[in-house]
């Protein structure tokens, strides 16, 4: 099923997104994972086949732009991905339930699931093709090739091209079109649609194979040409099970004015979607932050727990991810999402 079929309130009965939930009595969270961070419902503590039903719903009305859809569904499970890091920036595996504390609007939950397996994932690439990424373009070709090469064998790729408006350049369904040989025919040129770039790339995994997701912008700055503003782009980001990742080619002199302010608006983007900005400066830290970005995707952990409250207000209920007992002791960071909407009825 679609994660985002915009504008949508039915039940969705696409046979080739249904979860697969046949191995559900073995572990829950893994039947019922749909994606980065999301909320699901479920009507009883067993979570069986016939208890899941997912929906999509409207956002609330405060969200200005274009209606994105939100995952809700008739259960009380909440799902959530998390990212552990070491000091050195190296992600953490084999960490337990007892190892984190999940607190929903500031109160304490009790974890039900974890699972640290690496599931295949829709990946979108939002790549700043505008007029200054000209002399920074050679060394995107071979950082969209490290990408491929250390990912998961069984991920699928999309590229959305920003300039003066965002394009498809890959969409999942072409697959004999390879990324980093897209890039040989691209010239820069343009301004730079950077917000619109990341909503079309939401608007994108609405068609993707997978229920994990993730978009990496790689931008040399800051929006400049979008009709989506900062605020309606964390929004959207909010209402979606879309973790984002944007590595930053930023100049050590900058001279634009969104030059300057675009390293602190991608962090503020990121931090609401889970994900986080590398900011490289060479090809060489352009690579190293690549491989990062995919060995993170592909070492997060899905936690599962039943929130206390279970009102159905539809009111924006925020999360924190924090670790617990020897694994707070190690000077661990953990990344995740911000929060999520509860259902309304």
């Amino acid at each position: 099923m679609a994660i985002f079929a915009t504008r949508s309130s039915s039940v969705i009965e696409s046979s080739r997104r249904r979860p697969n939930l046949s191995s559900m009595h073995a572990f829950p969270a893994l039947a019922v994972f749909l994606g980065a961070s999301f909320v699901l419902i479920a009507n009883t503590r067993s979570v069986s086949q016939a208890d899941v039903h997912a929906a999509y719903m409207s956002p609330p009305m405060h969200v200005a732009s274009k209606t994105q859809a939100m995952l809700r569904a008739n259960v009380d499970l909440v799902l959530v991905n998390a990212t552990v890091l070491d000091r050195l920036d190296r992600a953490v595996t084999g960490l337990a339930p007892r190892d984190f504390t999940v607190l929903d609007d500031k109160k304490p939950q009790i974890i039900r699931y974890l699972s640290n397996v690496d599931e295949p994932i829709s990946l979108v690439v939002v790549l700043d093709a505008s007029s200054s990424m000209a002399d920074k373009f050679h060394q995107v070709r071979g950082a969209l090739a490290e990408l491929v090469k250390t990912s998961n064998p069984q991920d699928e790729f999309g590229l959305i091209v920003i300039q003066d408006k965002p394009s498809i350049v890959v969409d999942f369904d072409d697959v004999e079109k390879k990324l980093q040989n897209v890039t040989e025919t691209l010239e820069p040129n343009g301004m730079t649609a950077l917000w619109d770039g990341i909503s079309f790339g939401v608007d994108l995994l609405g068609n993707a194979r997978y229920r994990r997701q993730a978009i990496v912008v790689i931008s040399d700055g800051g929006d400049n040409h979008s009709r989506h503003t900062e605020s309606q782009l964390k929004s959207i980001l909010e209402e979606s099970n879309v973790g984002v990742y944007a590595i930053g080619l930023f100049s050590r002199f900058v001279t634009r004015p969104e030059e300057r302010v675009g390293p602190l608006q991608l962090d503020e983007v990121t931090s609401v979607a889970g994900g986080r900005v590398f900011a490289v400066h060479d090809s060489e830290e352009l690579l190293r932050a690549i491989t990062q970005v995919s060995h993170e995707l592909r070492s997060q952990y899905v936690l599962g727990y039943y929130p206390t409250n279970r009102e159905r207000d539809g009111k924006w209920r925020k999360l924190k991810i924090r670790l617990a007992g020897k694994a707070a002791q190690g000077k661990l960071k953990v990344y995740s999402k911000q929060g999520y909407y509860a259902p309304a009825e």
